[in-house]
């Protein structure tokens, strides 16, 4: 197993400024994205090494059922017939803004819900606060080992659970604030990386920035730097900052790098909701860690920061998913795009623009 996320699965209702009509039944939540960024990049050949968990309540829609079986993850659906699937209710405010709450009773995903073949994964995507972050690490780490000891466990398996994962930790937003610091520092040493976004790393760390100016890349590396130097042995971490439209910070302890977005000025149009593109981003940003196993950290966080930035640019090009087609030979078309497509002229574009060439 390549990925595993635990974050959720959860169906959105989505209310726009009038006239537009309300949008029911659309597929979201930070583990679907964030499985969506990972299936981008493990098509049908190792698609199955793409792992989560949805719970599937007594009114889950047949059509949504049928979209997640068509992407041959391994997904393993939890029977909840007694209550229904999580939902949220989305309303778009005039500024743009979109304000999200849960409408009804949302059920976590833990250790214990994995399968013995996603306890195998080479990396974990987790959304939670700084305290559950630990107790899932932990909890991962110690179910892994039972598993290992467990006498029925072949040995390929074996082999699989006693190496390290790297784990992919998103703080909840609500809980980056400047209280909150010193629980994210004491979850940053149990994680490989951490990814809040632009806003929610401001706010972690007390800065106060205009959206309406362009990114402080020095102020940017400070506090990374600040960050990175306040966590005990540090030196393996990573923090990953998610910002956008200005794309993504990605900062070691001894050297950082900023990659623009994928959409930029001429292609800026197709970008319709930007929900998602964190998640997305930090799916394939897994991938790109598992295809680098040899580099050096630091090289394999920069490498997967490319992975990211290319599986975003799918995720905000509409509400909701994707659409995926084939082409003629039957290749998987992401939007009529294959993915290979856009990470070529991707790299191609940082090459040619700033030398950031994408490493072979």
């Amino acid at each position: 197993m390549d990925f595993v996320t635990l974050g959720m699965f959860i169906i959105d209702e989505i209310h726009y400024q009038p006239p537009r009509e309300p949008d029911f039944d659309v597929m979201g939540g930070g583990g679907l994205y964030a499985t969506l960024g990972a299936r981008l990049f493990r098509p049908p050949s190792a698609s199955s090494k793409v792992g989560w968990v949805v719970h599937q309540g007594h009114d889950f829609p047949p059509q949504i059922k049928d979209r997640i079986d068509s992407w041959n993850t391994d997904c393993l659906f939890i029977q909840t017939p007694e209550r229904p699937t999580t939902r949220a209710y989305n309303r778009y405010e005039p500024s743009g803004y979109r304000t999200f709450r849960y409408s009804n009773e949302k059920v976590r995903i833990t250790e214990d819900s994995l399968t013995s073949a996603q306890l195998t994964s080479k990396t974990y995507h987790l959304l939670c606060s700084p305290d559950r972050c630990i107790d899932l690490v932990r909890g991962i780490a110690n179910r892994r080992k039972g598993l290992a000891r467990d006498p029925q466990t072949d040995n390929e398996m074996i082999k699989a659970l006693i190496e390290d994962p790297v784990f992919v930790w998103e703080p909840m937003p609500d809980l980056c604030k400047p209280a909150e610091l010193q629980k994210c520092l004491d979850a940053l040493e149990h994680v490989d990386v951490m990814s809040p976004n632009l806003d929610e790393f401001c706010s972690l760390l007390g800065i106060s920035i205009d959206p309406n100016v362009p990114a402080d890349w020095e102020l940017m590396r400070q506090k990374c730097k600040e960050l990175l130097g306040s966590v005990v042995g540090g030196s393996k971490a990573a923090v990953v900052v998610r910002m956008g439209a200005e794309g993504c910070f990605v900062a070691k302890h001894d050297r950082d790098l900023h990659l623009p977005a994928y959409h930029e000025q001429d292609t800026s149009h197709r970008v319709v909701d930007p929900t998602g593109g964190g998640n997305t981003f930090l799916g394939a940003f897994c991938i790109g860690v598992v295809q680098s196993p040899h580099a050096d950290c630091a090289d394999r966080f920069e490498e997967a920061a490319l992975y990211g930035t290319v599986a975003a640019s799918f995720a905000i090009e509409q509400v909701g998913v994707p659409v995926l087609t084939h082409s003629a030979t039957g290749e998987e078309l992401w939007n009529n795009f294959t993915v290979k497509q856009r990470l070529d002229e991707y790299g191609r574009r940082l090459a040619e623009r700033s030398g950031h060439a994408r490493r072979q």
